[in-house]
């Protein structure tokens, strides 16, 4: 086992691996704007003021205000930093921030539940890549833009209840991002955002969190595979092989 981890052929799991993890869509912050997340649940709402109401109704009709009053809740969490968060993000920068509110909102409305990222480093590289090409961002500041996400994951904290607290003792809080494997249709998932992740093990130092997980496959371009070795030698990245 001890020769297995460290050439790096699995020292973890893959994320949603059927225990309970929550993985929520943080994206959607970023992508759309709170105004229009509202919009979208008011209508889903109003869709069933005709239905009868029995008791899935009643209970759809009860989650969907939960969301709306914790959509604008999100919204005045931001407004304390001094953020509009209503409207969908314009550069990297505010789509970094967009979607780290709408996983900060989450953890703290979870009571500590295990909680990860998902996969957002391929979705901010969308904006990035546009910064990049307008030049209103450099490759050295897009790099400390997800340095100083990085940071902000390692410090998050949940407000758990006192047993739950007990029980782990605050950590760990696996904050779990995939990076790298390949779609259903062979597409490697690997953008120059999946190298500025690794990357903060370097700029940053090692920490356990976030946990940063690759799905290793052998169809993943050669770049990326060498870039990525030696990081699981010297910081002990998660790795598990397709």
């Amino acid at each position: 086992m001890r020769l297995a981890r460290h050439v790096g052929i699995i020292t973890g799991l893959p994320d949603a691996y059927g225990r309970g993890r929550i993985i929520g869509d943080y994206r959607r912050v970023a992508l759309y704007g709170i105004d229009r997340l509202v919009a979208d649940k008011q209508e889903q709402l109003a869709a069933t003021n005709t239905a009868t109401m029995s008791e899935a109704v009643i209970r759809d009709r009860e989650e969907i205000n939960e969301q709306i009053r914790a959509l604008k809740e999100l919204q005045a969490m931001a407004a304390t930093y001094g953020l509009d968060i209503s409207q969908p993000a314009i550069n990297a920068k505010e789509a970094i921030q967009w979607t780290y509110f709408g996983y900060l909102g989450a953890i703290k409305e979870q009571n500590g539940a295990a909680m990860s990222l998902g996969r957002i480093s391929t979705f901010l590289d969308i904006y990035i890549e546009r910064d990049l090409a307008n030049g209103s961002l450099t490759e050295s500041a897009a790099q400390e833009l997800i340095d100083d996400l990085v940071i902000k994951l390692r410090m998050v904290r949940f407000l758990r209840a006192p047993a739950y607290n007990e029980l782990f003792s605050g950590d760990p809080v696996w904050v779990t991002e995939a990076i790298g494997g390949v779609g259903e249709d062979g597409r490697p998932l690997v953008s120059k955002s999946s190298f500025r992740f690794l990357q903060t093990l370097y700029n940053l130092g090692p920490a356990p969190e976030p946990n940063l997980t690759v799905l290793w496959s052998a169809q993943m371009p050669t770049a990326f595979k060498q870039f990525l070795r030696p990081s699981l030698h010297r910081h002990q990245l998660h790795s598990v092989r397709k």
